[in-house]
């Protein structure tokens, strides 16, 4: 299996993640929770925020969960960026 790669402006060629736009926003100090879903082939598995994990939790039809995907705007990080927003957003 060929592993799938995003070039980082900061760390070069890696394979990559996707997470929440809260936590690839997050250029702070404040921790905004982090968890992950532990399937995939990429990378890194795709990973929320606490507000978005809130969301998730009452999303009760199939709808509400594909709107919930929509509302997460998942953004492409490579490996190394995704382990740095782990470590700060891990309360």
């Amino acid at each position: 299996m060929e592993t799938k790669v995003v070039e980082c402006p900061q760390h070069g060629v890696q394979p990559f993640g996707l997470l929440c736009v809260h936590l690839a926003a997050n250029n702070n100090s404040i921790a905004l929770g982090f968890y992950e879903h532990d399937e995939g082939d990429l990378g890194r598995p795709d990973a929320w925020c606490s507000a978005c994990e809130d969301r998730w939790r009452t999303a009760e039809s199939e709808e509400e969960q594909e709107q919930w995907f929509v509302d997460c705007d998942f953004k492409i990080v490579c490996a190394n960026c995704w382990d740095n927003s782990k470590k700060q957003n891990i309360g």
